[in-house]
């Protein structure tokens, strides 16, 4: 990746391939950890770790960060460091995800250009792209492979912008925590890298707590990324209106039976579905846009995050996209443990961005 020299993809230091790595993303209402070694070239899991935050469910400010890009540094890093100290990690070193929604992303179209001019170039075409002043953001960028013989005589950048005061606030939570910083990067490519292993043109779809992120990866590279309020939340929220539940209890009988029908139960589907709904109907309008834009069109569907977990939304959206639909797996080139494999079955799509974090430093 051509970059900007900031933290954002800078790795400070060699690494060696003995060493261990953290992957750490920390969500709106929960951090996961994943640590991974290199041992005689391969991928080791070391260990995970996850602290769930379930306060938000009954009270609207007990999350750990928001769309408005605030964070509660202190709180985050004292929780943060309760995780390291759970997990007993023998590394420090560690790659923070950032969420989509603190990022402005685009593509740029550029002449066809030698990387010096690119670097050169960048920083002053970045002016035509990103809404707010550059003096307050850190610039990252990949330049991107060409994905037909047409568009080889020009150069497709994808352009990233952070906001320097989330940079800071993510390094104040490292300092806090005790960890190392190596490097940041935007969530969509910690999760193109983990469960993304072919060059099949794929639609990630990762449904978190508070936001829902789609991100387009053809051939292994992150080309869109966008993402919406309607989450796993809602959901839960639904669930507890319709069927007069605490927010907990219908937390509970989400993550259990999802879209089962059951006697006791079977308004429960009817609750989730519109929700569902809206998140696949975004999900065609970034298949529509990028097939106009490149003449390419989506060949698979990955879900991931603690929202897919629910039974049944797997089968629900591969029905109406009609699509090869697959639950995110990041730890398919990591090796593990066997007796965790029910585990890693269950829950590892929620550990898709940690688990890519943490490869970045190998990468």
């Amino acid at each position: 990746m051509n970059a900007s020299s900031n933290i954002l993809t800078k790795i400070k230091d060699f690494v060696l391939p003995s060493q261990g790595s953290l992957g750490i993303d920390i969500g709106t209402t929960s951090i996961k950890v994943v640590e991974i070694n290199r041992e005689a070239g391969e991928f080791v899991l070391r260990n995970y770790g996850i602290l769930e935050n379930f306060g938000h469910l009954e009270r609207e400010n007990a999350i750990l960060q928001d769309s408005s890009l605030k964070i509660m540094e202190d709180a985050t890093a004292s929780l943060l460091k309760k995780v390291l100290e759970k997990m007993k990690v023998k590394t420090r070193q560690a790659v923070f995800s950032l969420p989509v929604f603190s990022s402005f992303t685009t593509i740029m179209d550029l002449p066809k250009l030698s990387s010096k001019e690119i670097n050169q170039t960048i920083p002053y075409q970045a002016r035509q792209y990103i809404p707010i002043p550059l003096s307050e953001v850190m610039l990252d960028w990949q330049v991107l492979t060409p994905l037909a013989q047409s568009f080889s005589e020009r150069t497709e950048v994808l352009l990233m912008a952070i906001p320097s005061d989330v940079i800071n606030r993510y390094s104040r939570i490292a300092q806090l925590a005790g960890v190392y910083l190596k490097a940041m990067e935007l969530e969509s490519l910690s999760l193109a890298r983990s469960v993304v292993n072919d060059d099949l043109t794929t639609l990630v779809i990762d449904v978190g707590s508070r936001a829902s992120t789609f991100s387009v990866v053809d051939k292994r590279e992150l080309r869109m990324s966008y993402s919406i309020d309607t989450a796993g939340n809602d959901f839960t929220v639904s669930v507890s209106r319709g069927l007069n539940l605490s927010p907990l209890a219908a937390e509970e009988l989400k993550r259990n039976r999802g879209l089962m029908v059951s006697s006791d139960q079977k308004y429960l589907p009817a609750l989730i579905i519109p929700y569902l709904d809206a998140i696949i109907n975004e999900a065609k309008k970034i298949m529509t846009s990028y097939y106009n834009q490149t003449s390419r069109e989506i060949k698979r569907i990955i879900l991931s995050g603690g929202g897919v977990l629910p039974y049944g939304i797997k089968d629900y959206f591969q029905k109406e996209f009609n699509l090869e639909t697959q639950i995110a797996n990041p730890f398919s080139k990591i090796k593990y443990d066997p007796t965790i494999y029910p585990i890693i079955q269950k829950s590892g799509a929620s550990f898709s961005i940690a688990a890519g974090a943490a490869l970045k430093i190998f990468s």
